[in-house]
């Protein structure tokens, strides 16, 4: 979070100075070569020295403003209206992403009293401390013969996830923020699935509240910065 918070801070920094270089550019142009005389600052230096100094610096600001121009046209526009054609591809990478947390969530919803509405952060966190992540899940053992424990399911999940998330930032880290990518960054490398991945290979029951309590504490943090993912790419 330190880091998108640089990343947003450095950001602004380097827009307020880009702007206010613009604006003094814009000054120069008008001040010296269209001599409006409010904008002129008097400077008690020889002619000749004014009109070298007036000249180079004229000569940079129709240098910048050309190149804010340029800019305009063959990177920012461009890249708007690309951003803005990939927003559907977005939002379903982004869709896709969430669907792991649904789907482990549905897991351990079955056979409670809470059928929908488990992706909201109480009721997540209720389902989560319903089972015994070690047990088997009677659905995957029920339709699939296959003895999958709830603890398994999500590392298997977060693997999932983690190609989704790399993939998309191989695909599109040029379209993307610098605090979409720390997020999602950050969304990969929760602890929650490789600690997942360390418990499913070992024989142990998760029945101690404070070990099960630290497991929910975490797959939470990782939900919320999944909401977080979802607000900043709906922006």
């Amino acid at each position: 979070m330190d880091k998108i918070k640089a990343f947003d801070l450095s950001s602004v920094l380097l827009k307020i100075i880009f702007i206010i270089v613009l604006v003094l550019c814009f000054w120069a142009i008008f001040a010296i070569q269209l001599e409006i005389d409010w904008l002129m600052i008097k400077i008690n230096l020889s002619q000749n020295v004014c009109d070298n100094i007036n000249r180079l610096y004229l000569n940079l600001s129709y240098s910048y403003v050309a190149g804010f121009i340029i800019y305009l046209l063959t990177i920012y526009f461009p890249q708007k209206f690309e951003k803005k054609r990939l927003q559907p591809i977005f939002k379903q990478k982004i869709r896709d992403i969430k669907n792991v947390f649904n789907r482990i969530l549905l897991e351990f919803s079955r056979n409670t009293e809470i059928k929908n509405g488990y992706m909201e952060i109480d009721n997540a966190r209720k389902v989560l401390m319903s089972k015994n992540w070690t047990d088997i899940m009677p659905m995957f053992q029920n339709l699939y013969r296959a003895n999958i424990s709830y603890i398994s399911f999500i590392s298997e999940e977060g693997k999932i996830m983690k190609k989704q998330i790399n993939d998309f930032i191989q695909s599109y880290q040029s379209f993307i923020t610098a605090k979409q990518l720390c997020l999602l960054e950050e969304l990969s490398n929760m602890m929650i699935f490789s600690i997942a991945n360390q418990f499913c290979q070992m024989t142990i029951s998760l029945e101690d509240a404070n070990g099960k309590k630290s497991l929910i504490d975490m797959f939470i943090d990782a939900l919320n910065k999944m909401y977080e993912i979802e607000k900043a790419f709906n922006r």
